[in-house]
């Protein structure tokens, strides 16, 4: 443009002919809107071309300038919810010093930050490729979350740098490996032991100790030789599903007969459930579905036996002022080295005898008696007696059942001696005197007449 501004000066000067009309020797304006539009086209070109200019720079800093690769990470695969460690390195291949360095890790899930981790670290200066210093090792750690699938996911990276002209940074994305196990077990069973004849809830729980919930989870659970049998229920329950770290709990009446013999029996359990990330196939509306079962088995030990029941309730008042009671073994165990004991209480003081009585051996359905000489806190009334019965259950362990009976508390008075009673006992004697002497009288004959004649015989003899 400015050759031909100079080449229409030049024209003016030495008085050549234009090809145009130029009466009032000015340029027209023709001339004029044309060398504008030609100004603002080149300003436009050049304006372009400076930017192109930048961004050419800028790309070429970012491809002759540095890089990001994924050295490893630690553990691999690592497991949802478990905390890993990767290790960057960051070089420079280019050739001019990139200053300011900064590495970020942008944080999106599954990934989470790490209390007291840094997601970003500043390298400071990375040197030219002839350079020692031409690439770093960066170490950040990172937590995976707990709901994630199996598979490779994204960890986006983030380099800004300074070179000698201008700032740039470049993005890239390095994938973690994740692996999902899906795992149960039985946690807990609620009971050890089971009372012959009695119905008991009996509750298993189910936890989920994998990396991946569990769905349509079936548990069943069957005892050696049906000791102990549901009722109102099959042995069988279903779980939709079962999170990450959660327990289901499931619940069975049951009940054993009440002729089982005390002992330790065996309880078989099976869980089932889908296995969401061991095997998937693709349907043909395109999607994932699961056709793995896994199947898990444990047994577990019950005790059928063990504690029973006791009766007491008050019989009499003998003679001498003592209570009677009777206690009974109503339970459906045996009860072995029994001791009933009357306990320090407020309404009934023991005296002139012991607070405990052995009782022995008692069979379920048998029964004895106890006597004890109490004191009540006054007379006339009825107050609460407590007793304390201590027993050997059938599984050995020594036990204590507590029984509370409501008692009258009277005042005994010993019956008085009648008069008639003492002559009936003096003429008694008198009459039986007489008796005494005849006896003796006889045996005294019979010896007499016995000796005399053991005497004659003698004398014949000699």
């Amino acid at each position: 443009m400015i050759t031909f501004y100079k080449q229409i000066h030049n024209s003016k000067i030495a008085g050549e002919k234009l090809s145009y009309r130029n009466t009032n020797n000015k340029i027209p304006y023709k001339l004029i809107f044309g060398f504008i539009f030609l100004l603002l086209i080149s300003t436009t070109l050049c304006s372009s071309g400076a930017l192109a200019a930048s961004s050419s720079l800028t790309q070429r800093g970012l491809e002759k300038g540095l890089t990001v690769d994924l050295l490893n990470q630690d553990p691999d695969p690592v497991k949802p919810g478990d905390i890993f460690e990767i290790r960057l390195a960051v070089r420079n291949s280019g050739y001019e010093d990139m200053k300011d360095c900064i590495l970020t890790i942008e944080n999106e899930y599954p990934f989470k930050a790490v209390p007291g981790e840094t997601l970003s670290q500043n390298l400071g200066t990375l040197g030219r490729n002839s350079e020692d210093d031409e690439s770093k090792v960066v170490k950040f750690k990172l937590r995976i979350d707990t709901d994630v699938n199996e598979g490779k996911y994204p960890l986006s990276l983030r380099l800004s740098a300074r070179g000698s002209k201008n700032k740039f940074s470049i993005t890239k994305d390095v994938y973690i490996d994740i692996d999902s196990e899906s795992n149960a077990e039985i946690e807990y069973i609620s009971l050890e032991k089971l009372v012959p004849g009695k119905k008991t809830n009996l509750v298993f729980g189910i936890k989920n100790v994998g990396n991946s919930p569990l769905e349509n989870a079936m548990f069943s659970w069957e005892c050696s030789k049906d000791v102990i049998l549901p009722v109102g229920s099959s042995n069988v329950k279903h779980i939709n599903l079962i999170g990450i770290d959660e327990t289901a709990n499931v619940t069975f009446e049951v009940l054993t007969n009440v002729n089982t013999v005390p002992g330790l029996y065996k309880l078989d359990m099976v869980l089932t459930y889908d296995d969401i990330e061991e095997l998937k196939t693709i349907t043909e509306a395109g999607t994932l579905e699961n056709q793995k079962r896994k199947e898990i088995k444990s047994k577990a030990g019950i005790y059928i036996g063990g504690t029973t029941d006791f009766d007491v309730s008050y019989m009499e008042r003998n003679p001498f002022g003592a209570y009677t009671f009777s206690v009974s073994n109503i339970g459906n165990n045996k009860a072995n080295s029994v001791k009933i004991t009357i306990p320090l209480q407020e309404n009934w003081t023991v005296q002139d005898g012991s607070k405990s009585v052995v009782l022995g051996n008692l069979q379920k359905g048998d029964y004895t008696i106890a006597d004890f000489n109490i004191k009540p806190a006054a007379y006339g009334e009825e107050f609460p007696l407590k007793f304390e019965i201590h027993y050997t259950s059938s599984d050995g362990q020594r036990q204590v059942d507590e029984k509370v009976i409501s008692l009258y508390a009277m005042e005994y008075t010993a019956p008085a001696e009648t008069p008639g009673m003492e002559t009936s006992s003096a003429s008694s004697s008198a009459s039986s005197f007489p008796y005494k002497y005849v006896l003796l009288v006889l045996v005294g004959i019979t010896g007499i007449v016995a000796y005399k004649k053991f005497y004659k015989k003698r004398k014949m003899n000699e």
